[in-house]
């Protein structure tokens, strides 16, 4: 059964078609690196949402114990963003077990929430694929095109790409380096914060995203906690 409160499908109609599901997590712990193992396991506990394009998938929320393990907070969901009319695609995770890189996770029943309407959003990580480096006149300063340097002014005309796209040119900001391990290769981008969002604006960056592997927690935006 989808838990809802009386106003969700109204907001919901009135903000767009694009929803966030909320299933209930019980469960203890899981690595702090999870992206890859908890798509991997929803895939496996409903097969027909592998490379689902409309799905994108939020990182599960904790505190971190060590550099790799992240204690689940009392409340934490699976929160999947999607299209309202594929709910009834990811019904069937209700009540399944996952099995999220040996930690064992149990959900429970959905709950439906509109996006955001917030001015300022987050997303944890935004992976962006650069296939070009930057050209350096100087042979000497070639190996810098792989420094952290270069790769954040590379990410960063990317990222201002991807927002024009939308129809946001508002500053944004890279709030720290993280990573994603894809089937044992490690995929490197930022956390990014976008503020002064009109309503249009940060709704169509929820629905849209960032980057790819959203499927796997990256560039799946929520509103700035405390903003």
């Amino acid at each position: 059964m989808i838990v809802e409160d009386r106003t969700t499908s109204e907001n919901a109609a009135r903000r767009g078609t694009t929803v966030d599901l909320s299933f209930p997590v019980l469960g203890d712990r899981v690595p702090r690196d999870h992206g890859y193992a908890l798509y991997g396991a929803i895939c496996r506990a409903a097969p027909s949402l592998h490379e689902a394009p409309w799905l994108g998938v939020h990182p599960l929320s904790g505190m971190a114990i060590d550099d790799t393990t992240l204690h689940l907070a009392r409340h934490a969901s699976l929160r999947l963003r999607l299209p309202a009319d594929r709910i009834a695609d990811v019904l069937g995770l209700a009540g399944a077990n996952l099995d999220v890189a040996g930690a064992s996770l149990r959900l429970g029943a959905p709950q439906v929430h509109a996006l955001s309407l917030a001015p300022s959003l987050d997303a944890r990580l935004v992976a962006i694929k650069l296939t070009r480096r930057p050209v350096r006149s100087n042979p000497a300063l070639h190996r810098q095109a792989l420094d952290v340097v270069g790769f954040a002014e590379r990410y960063s005309v990317e990222i201002s790409r991807q927002l024009h796209a939308i129809g946001i040119d508002q500053p944004f900001e890279l709030c720290g380096r993280r990573s994603l391990t894809v089937a044992g290769r490690r995929i490197v981008g930022y956390s990014v914060r976008v503020g002064g969002l009109t309503l249009e604006q940060s709704l169509a960056l929820q629905e849209r995203g960032l980057g790819g592997k959203r499927r796997m927690g990256c560039g799946v935006f929520r509103a700035t906690r405390g903003a």
